[in-house]
């Protein structure tokens, strides 16, 4: 489970060790196995060529070469059987490193506050963690033992290489440490041109879901907006790719230049090994492992160093984002099942001069609202866009509880309930209600997931006009929906709607609210279905969120909110009856989208 607290480069090991610990020993071993060969390498190839020399001139008998080629084997072996033999432990190690990893992250973003949610830099952070923490993780755990692998050969060959002559090991040393300290600051640099291309990468990609999406082809036809979206999203891939572009450069330019200043040094500690040779204190095998020895520890050092070193300063930055993220608050009960209250009859509901801000903005969107609801009675919540309206529902639904004032159901403080007994009672349909990619069934099922009723499922769809829907479906309840599958069928958008409903129908839940779920349909078919759902919720509170007064007169009491505020509250009849009042010239101004069928509705 995360915890909120800085992770480190520690991290990257201690987390394998706690979910594949076996794997993660294995690779170690292999790391400390495979850092050794190049010192094994130099002195089995220096002691194979001294006695191949020791034979060639007659100062030894053939059967010695056994040996030396017998522990070239060995390396043989190793260098090419072992890491065949990793592929598949790191395989599996990783695949159950994704499902415990990522299992920890879902649970952290279902816990997390929903004003993290809602604020746009906290979700590019979330954004930004949660694409790959797999891949940081493993790549990570690899970065550190690549480095140590780097470190633990360089120090067996310099051992080997200082032993023969010293000031070779210590020009060694003066070539790594600049290699060192530029793969480390261009690393870090190119993680943060990353976090910008990441930025506008989101941004086309969202741009090209709009224009490859199924759900958006009609209106790519019937619009023909296709071209100039395709203009911005050409603009930002550009964007995005100069910036990509500006880091591979720089990385090349950085690897590179540092191959060839360690290339001619590599050429001068070859020059220093000559003197040595001349004078007899190098034998003629040790000199030309040395010299193979050397070159290859150059290269490495040029490129494995700085690729490795650049991959530390990435993953730094990355574990920042990551501890930033671990840190978020949380909310209690968040990803908890609904608790049903035993007894719980809605009595009452009452907001006492509540005030809200939403966190990081200086606006209030609430000012001490009040206003009183009692059961028995249907209200409706009406008003202009960004009033507060859906504000109203978020806190008594408890997305947000850091409000001014008090809120009450049944007369106990809304903050006494847990956040599992509010999901209990209260169920929400919202405007952009959510359109799962499952059976009929299971759509129906997820309004109240501690119960399977199909009489229940059935009555649901019965009371929202959807069986002759059903009907028509091949696998009738069992047909899977939307456009994942297959063989799964496609719904209308009023059919989602109905089913939307229908799912909070299934619910148990004592408070039912709509909030303008049905905005994509015409003024007229919305009060139809108001009406319908107010006809058969009738043993339910029910709470209407609309900025159409057609579909709120239906409700016993309109509540008309403005800048923050309970402005009107009363019956349709009271409120036109307020020549000057806010709800009757709303409704004057909305008249023309219900005179087709006023007399029918209106009277």
């Amino acid at each position: 489970m995360l915890n909120s607290r800085d992770y480190t480069i520690f991290d990257l090991i201690v987390t394998p060790f706690r979910i594949i610990p076996v794997q993660t020993l294995a690779a170690i071993l292999y790391m400390l196995l495979d850092a050794l060969m190049p010192a094994y390498q130099t002195l089995v190839i220096a002691y194979f060529i001294n006695t191949a020399t020791e034979i060639f001139n007659g100062r030894a008998d053939y059967s010695l070469i056994v040996k030396p080629i017998a522990l070239i084997m060995g390396y043989v072996i190793v260098t090419h059987l072992f890491p065949s033999l990793m592929q598949i432990v790191d395989l599996t190690g990783r695949n159950k490193l994704n499902v415990t990893l990522k299992k920890e992250i879902v649970l952290k973003r279902a816990r997390l506050e929903y004003k993290h949610i809602e604020n746009n830099d906290t979700w590019e952070l979330i954004h930004r963690v949660c694409g790959d923490p797999v891949g940081y993780f493993m790549n990570g755990f690899n970065n550190i033992l690549s480095g140590m692998n780097l470190l633990i050969g360089t120090a067996s060959l310099l051992v080997i290489v200082m032993s023969s002559t010293f000031i070779t090991g210590i020009v060694i040393v003066l070539v790594a440490v600049p290699l060192f300290y530029i793969a480390i600051k261009t690393g870090r640099e190119n993680y943060a041109m990353g976090l910008d291309a990441h930025r506008i990468r989101r941004k086309y990609n969202d741009l090209a879901d709009i224009l490859t999406n199924r759900d958006y082809a009609e209106e790519r036809t019937l619009f023909g907006y296709s071209s100039a979206i395709t203009d911005k999203y050409d603009k930002l891939y550009k964007e995005s790719y100069t910036i990509e572009k500006q880091i591979q450069i720089r990385t090349f330019v950085n690897l590179k230049s540092g191959s060839m200043i360690a290339l001619l040094i590599g050429i001068v500690i070859v020059g220093l090994l000559l003197p040595p040779l001349n004078q007899g204190e190098l034998s003629i095998g040790l000199f030309i492992s040395l010299v193979t020895a050397i070159f290859s520890l150059v290269q490495r050092m040029s490129w494995q160093l700085s690729d490795t070193m650049q991959q530390h300063a990435r993953i730094k930055e990355y574990l920042k984002d990551f501890s930033e993220f671990a840190k978020l608050s949380e909310k209690e009960d968040a990803e908890a099942v609904p608790v049903k209250v035993d007894g719980f009859i809605f009595h009452s509901l009452e907001f006492k001069n509540v005030g809200f801000q939403y966190p990081g903005t200086d606006r209030s969107i609430l000012k001490n609202c009040s206003f009183r609801m009692v059961h028995g009675k249907t209200y409706a919540f009406v008003g202009e866009n960004g009033a507060g309206k859906t504000t109203i529902i978020k806190l008594l639904t408890g997305m947000y509880d850091d409000y001014e004032g008090e809120i009450f159901i049944n007369d106990k403080n809304l903050r006494e309930y847990s956040f599992a007994e509010l999901k209990g009672f209260i169920a929400v349909v919202f405007q952009n209600f959510s359109k799962y990619a499952l059976t009929v069934k299971d759509n129906i099922r997820l309004g109240n997931i501690l119960k399977h009723d199909e009489e229940d499922i059935r009555k649901s769809i019965s009371e929202m006009n959807l069986n002759g829907m059903i009907q028509g479906l091949e696998f009738g309840l069992d047909t899977y929906v939307g456009k994942m599958k297959e063989n799964s069928v496609d719904l209308s958008g009023g059919q989602w709607q109905r089913l939307a409903i229908a799912r909070l129908l299934y619910s148990d839940s004592a408070i039912h609210i709509l909030d303008e779920p049905t905005a994509a349909l015409d003024p007229i078919e919305e009060s139809k279905l108001y009406e319908l759902f107010s006809r058969i919720n009738t043993d339910r509170f029910t709470i209407f969120i609309t900025h159409r007064l057609g579909a709120a007169r239906i409700s016993d009491e309109i509540l008309v909110v403005s800048e923050g505020r309970i402005a009107e509250q009363g019956s349709h009849e009271q409120l036109m009856g307020y020549p000057s009042g806010m709800y009757q010239k709303m409704f004057a101004s909305q008249r023309s989208w219900y005179e087709a069928e006023s007399k029918v509705h209106y009277g």
